[in-house]
């Protein structure tokens, strides 16, 4: 089996001190550049200080590695995961509509059969957690963590999509009308998976957690906006729910029990087990995200597969200011994201895209035919 090797973590921690003394010195460098620039975030969006080629790719963009941990795992009183719909029948024209039956059809997909054999995988619980995280940073999640299953994540009834009795509906007694390639064995895997019955998944003892964050929210004098006004939490929904069914139903193929749990389908609380794998902080009975704050959606699965647990976040208080809020996040001297590049929209418009394509020459004719 093909197994993808990472950079040390020892060689990115070599490098990264190696380039301590020139964060140090910037300051005047900085103030040297800041008038010749409109001000001093334009400047910093255009530089680069420190390079993460020798980043590996299980720390993720952000630098959850410099936190605090601690053993203990803290309360979780309170803590919810608020109900998300994507109904919005006062408003045709949002794009939430066009969202609800994909989420259907992943959240009937997010159990499935399991292989009796298992294939050989490594058998470090470390190595096999790192590739999990690499796999959900590939998917653009925002953090990954991993967890011990506690009583306390369990959700005491589990919550179900009411948008897949719709589906059952179409699947089970409309044609398909189309001969697109593939499309029959889709429906039938569809249909197969909403017929079949629940699974236990009492044993299940360790929970993979993706969070993606959300963007700012779009301006409602924004150009081509309108459609896709308060869709943050379906989105990020959306987006997290794809990485965790498409690598859950990778771990059964492996011969490891394994199910996702999604905003609109879960058997577990997603926001506890966000705590719990240490992606936040329990507070006043809200998850909350280091940079992320509670602007991020979740999904975990639950598996049977021994992976090594990230320890919960120590409080706050106790984490470092430097890494936490300070010079180090807004250098970036230890992650790719820091306080200058988090959200690539913050000031443009989402229509012009995360790229500046603008800067590109044009011509009138085309130059290259395919």
């Amino acid at each position: 089996m093909l197994v993808f090797q990472a950079p040390s973590t020892d060689s990115y921690c070599q490098s990264s001190r190696k380039f301590a003394k020139l964060g140090d010195r910037f300051s005047g460098h900085f103030n040297q550049l800041a008038p010749k620039a409109n001000n001093r975030s334009d400047l910093m969006r255009a530089h680069r200080l420190f390079s993460s080629k020798s980043r590996p790719l299980h720390f993720g963009n952000y630098p959850l590695h410099r936190l605090k941990r601690e053993d203990n795992l803290p309360t979780l009183d309170g803590v919810v995961t608020p109900e998300l719909s994507f109904r919005r029948p006062e408003d045709p024209e949002s794009i939430v509509n066009a969202m609800a039956e994909h989420q259907a059809m992943l959240d009937t997909i997010r159990d499935g059969l399991l292989n009796g054999a298992r294939a050989e995988i490594p058998d470090d619980p470390e190595e096999r957690a790192n590739h999990l995280k690499s796999f959900g940073y590939f998917n653009d999640s925002s953090m990954v963590g991993i967890a011990a299953l506690s009583d306390g994540v369990w959700l005491d009834a589990p919550r179900r999509n009411p948008a897949i009795d719709d589906l059952a509906d179409m699947i089970n007694n409309r044609q398909t009308k189309t001969l697109a390639a593939g499309i029959d064995q889709i429906m039938a895997d569809l249909k197969d998976s909403i017929n079949a019955p629940q699974r236990e998944i009492g044993h299940h003892h360790t929970a993979i957690v993706f969070l993606h964050e959300y963007q700012r929210d779009p301006r409602p004098d924004e150009p081509g906006a309108a459609w896709i006004q308060n869709a943050q939490g379906q989105r990020a929904c959306l987006l997290s729910s794809e990485a965790a069914i498409v690598i859950a139903n990778y771990m059964r193929l492996l011969g490891f029990d394994a199910k996702a749990h999604t905003q609109t389908s879960a058997d577990v609380c997603l926001r506890r087990a966000a705590i719990a794998a240490g992606l936040a902080w329990n507070e006043a009975g809200e998850a909350v995200a280091p940079w992320l704050g509670a602007r991020f959606g979740v999904s975990v699965v639950t598996t049977d597969m021994k992976l090594a647990h990230d320890r919960p976040l120590a409080p706050r208080e106790a984490q470092p200011h430097a890494d936490l809020d300070g010079m180090n996040w807004r250098l970036g001297r230890h992650s790719n994201k820091s306080a200058f590049n988090k959200d690539p929209f913050a000031r443009r418009d989402y229509r012009d895209s995360a790229m500046k394509l603008e800067k590109l020459k044009r011509v009138d004719q085309p130059t290259t035919y395919m």
